[in-house]
C-alpha cells in the first residue's frame, strides 16, 4: 500500500499586512462619517429668526395670550353605544319556518316589522282546546241556571210538604190523646213527617250548593280563559317582530332551526342617537354638570371631532378606581357609530376668565415674554389643556390654561423650542400680522 501524501500547511499572512488593511478600512469609515457631517452642516436650513444682520436683534414670532372664560377640561375615553337598542329573543319553542326579507345584517326595519316566523300548528291546537273547554263551562253554567229555578221550586214544595206532614202528625197526636186514634196511626204520621223533613233537607242542601258549584265553574272558566289567552299569545309570538325602528345588527337563525325561549334571534339598534359612558376622576363631580359640552372622536385614522352633551351623571363613585361615570349623548353619524372606542374631552362650563397660551410657547415650565424689546423668561404653571382653534389667525389647536394670569397685552414668544437668554434684544414679529395675506 503506497504511503499517504501529506498536504503542506498554509502559510499565515504576515501580521503587518493585516494591521495595515484594518487601519485603512477604519480611516475610510471615519472619513466617510466626517464627510457626511460636513455636508449636513453646510446644507442645513438657517432660520430667519436667528439672522440679526438687518437690525442686530433676533426676530421672533410673538402673540398675546388669550383671555377667555374656559372651564376645566378632562381628557378621557369611552365606548359609544346606541341609546335605543333591543335584543330580540324567541319566547316560544318552535321550528323556524320563514325568514322575512329584512331579517339580515344591515337591513333597516320599522317598529313591529316581522323578522322570523315559527311553526304555530301546536299553538293553534292549544287555542282550539282552550276555547272548546270554555264552551263546555259556559254550557254547565247555563244548566246550573236552569237547576237553580228547579231546585228553588223543589225546596219550596218540600217545605210545604214538610209543613203538611207536621200538621198531620199534630192532629193524630191530638186524636190519640183524646182516644180517637191508635198508636200505629201516630207512628205512620210521624214516619211521614220524618220523610217529608228529609226531602226538605235534601232540597235545601241541593239549592244551597248551587253558589258553590257556580263559583267552581267560574274559577274553571277563568283558568281556561287564561289558558286560551296564553295559547293565543304563544300563537302571536310565533311571528317575531322588531320592537323598535332601526338597523339589524345580528340575525343568527336559519330555516329549520329550533328557536328556544331566551335564544337571541336578532339585535336591532337605532343609530340616530349615540350615548358614551365616560370615566372621569372623582374630583370632577363638583366641576362637571348635566348640560356641559363634550367633544368626542373615534379612535381611527381621519376621525373628526363630534359635539355631544352631558345628559346623565352616575350618583356613585367607583371606590376601586376612584372614578365617576358621566353619560354624553350625540347624534349618530359615520364619524360616531355604536361600538366605537372614542376619546372624549369634557369641558365644564365656567364664567371665570382665564389666560390661555399655545402649548408650543411653553418649554420646561417657562415662557419667554418681550418687554421693551428685551426677552424676559418667566416660570408658569399649567392648570389644564384645551383643544381647538381658539384664535383663527394662529394655526394652533393645542392650548394650555395657566394657573396665574398674565398681564393684558403681554407679548409672548410662540416658539419656546428656541432658548433665548434673559435680556437678549428681540425684534418682535406679531404672528397675527405675519399670517395675514399681503
Amino acid at each position: 500500500m503506497p504511503p499517504l501524501s501529506v498536504l503542506p500547511e498554509p502559510k499565515a499572512p504576515l501580521p503587518w499586512i493585516t494591521i495595515i488593511a484594518r487601519a485603512i478600512v477604519s480611516i475610510a469609515c471615519v472619513a466617510a462619517g466626517v464627510g457626511i457631517y460636513v455636508w449636513l452642516y453646510e446644507t442645513r436650513p438657517t432660520p430667519p429668526a436667528s439672522d440679526p444682520s438687518a437690525t442686530g436683534r433676533i426676530r421672533l414670532l410673538v402673540a398675546e395670550p388669550l383671555q377667555q372664560a374656559v372651564g376645566r377640561r378632562f381628557r378621557a375615553f369611552g365606548q359609544a353605544r346606541a341609546v335605543d337598542a333591543a335584543d330580540v329573543p324567541a319566547r316560544v319553542s318552535a321550528v323556524v319556518t320563514a325568514l322575512h326579507a329584512n331579517y339580515r345584517e344591515g337591513a333597516v326595519v320599522t317598529a313591529g316589522e316581522a323578522l322570523v316566523s315559527l311553526d304555530d300548528s301546536d299553538f293553534k291546537r292549544q287555542v282550539t282546546i282552550a276555547n272548546e273547554s270554555l264552551r263546555g263551562i259556559e254550557a254547565q253554567l247555563a244548566l246550573l241556571a236552569l237547576d237553580a229555578s228547579t231546585l228553588e221550586r223543589t225546596a219550596a214544595l218540600a217545605a210545604e210538604e214538610s209543613a203538611l206532614a207536621a200538621a198531620d202528625l199534630e192532629r193524630v197526636r191530638t186524636a190519640f190523646s183524646n182516644g180517637a186514634a191508635q198508636p200505629r196511626e201516630v207512628d205512620r204520621a210521624r214516619s211521614a213527617a220524618i220523610a217529608a223533613e228529609k226531602q226538605l233537607i235534601a232540597a235545601r242542601d241541593a239549592y244551597e250548593k248551587l253558589p258553590l258549584r257556580r263559583t267552581a265553574l267560574l274559577a274553571d272558566q277563568a283558568r281556561q280563559t287564561a289558558a286560551s289567552e296564553l295559547a293565543q299569545l304563544s300563537l302571536e309570538r310565533c311571528i317575531i317582530r322588531s320592537p323598535i325602528a332601526g338597523v339589524v345588527q345580528r340575525a343568527d337563525l336559519e330555516l329549520g332551526e329550533i328557536a328556544a325561549p331566551g335564544v337571541l334571534v336578532a339585535r336591532v339598534i337605532d343609530p340616530s342617537a349615540i350615548e358614551i359612558p365616560i370615566l372621569l376622576p372623582a374630583l370632577a363631580r363638583a366641576i362637571v354638570h348635566v348640560g356641559d359640552s363634550v367633544r368626542v372622536h373615534a379612535d381611527r385614522a381621519n376621525a373628526v371631532w363630534v359635539d355631544a352633551l352631558v345628559t346623565r351623571i352616575a350618583p356613585e363613585d367607583d371606590a376601586a378606581t376612584r372614578t365617576m361615570t358621566i353619560y354624553a349623548e350625540a347624534a349618530g353619524s359615520e364619524q360616531l357609530v355604536s361600538g366605537a372606542f372614542v376619546e372624549a374631552e369634557v369641558a365644564a362650563a365656567s364664567k371665570e376668565m382665564r389666560t390661555l397660551v399655545p402649548r408650543r410657547a411653553i418649554n420646561s415650565g417657562r415662557i419667554t415674554m418681550i418687554e421693551d424689546g428685551i426677552a424676559r423668561n418667566r416660570e408658569v404653571e399649567v392648570e389644564f389643556a384645551v383643544s381647538g382653534v381658539l384664535a383663527p389667525p394662529l394655526p394652533d389647536s393645542e392650548w394650555v390654561v395657566l394657573k396665574s394670569a398674565l398681564a393684558p397685552r403681554t407679548m409672548i414668544v410662540l416658539d419656546a423650542s428656541r432658548r433665548v437668554s434673559e435680556g437678549t434684544p428681540i425684534e418682535a414679529v406679531d404672528a397675527k400680522l405675519a399670517s395675514a395675506p399681503q
